[in-house]
């Protein structure tokens, strides 16, 4: 097991509303480009592009960066991952084979940007995922918290600074 601490911790845009939350970056040799969802295999930009109906014209390198921080910017969107520091088993991508260390401080991310009211989780099947870290985390830290299960997308809230909305979406990788 080799321990890997998060490259980019959080990218939020000024007067972000929403904040996609994942559980960690895919291993480093699969990397296309050095920012969230750097695994070309990965959907996650595809449909952020839909949603902000902007192509995506970069593959790799700065200018993919670059193209990826304009489409967060245009639909006010933040990103970071649950994992600030996690174990990774036999340099594998697939959330399973990671051990969290230490989860990002999310309610701190949220008190610095207060104009985010949402929180988007992307992932929730297992013991590794975006959803079971953040419930981890929410215990860890005594904030209360509720979900109503059903299929996703399902939807609940936890108690920071106030009641903030979470929902639950399907994975975006492969």
């Amino acid at each position: 097991m080799s321990t890997e601490v998060h490259k980019w911790k959080w990218y939020i845009p000024q007067g972000a509303t929403i904040l996609l939350i994942g559980t960690f970056p895919t291993h480093e040799r699969n990397w296309s480009f050095n920012f969230f969802y750097p695994n070309c295999a990965n959907n996650f930009w595809r449909v952020m592009s839909a949603i902000a109906d902007t192509e995506l014209k970069y593959l790799s390198g700065n200018e993919a960066i670059a193209e990826r921080k304009l489409i967060l910017d245009k639909l006010k969107t933040g990103v970071t991952d649950m994992g600030l520091r996690v174990k990774r088993n036999d340099g594998a991508s697939v959330d399973h084979k990671l051990e969290l260390a230490e989860c990002m401080d999310i309610k701190s991310i949220l008190d610095e940007h207060k104009t985010i009211n949402k929180i988007i989780l992307t992932s929730s099947s297992g013991k590794v995922s975006a959803l079971a870290w953040f419930k981890e985390y929410l215990n860890k830290e005594r904030i209360k918290f509720s979900f109503e299960k059903k299929q996703l997308p399902f939807y609940g809230h936890a108690d920071i600074r106030g009641k903030i909305n979470v929902a639950v979406v399907k994975s975006t990788s492969p």
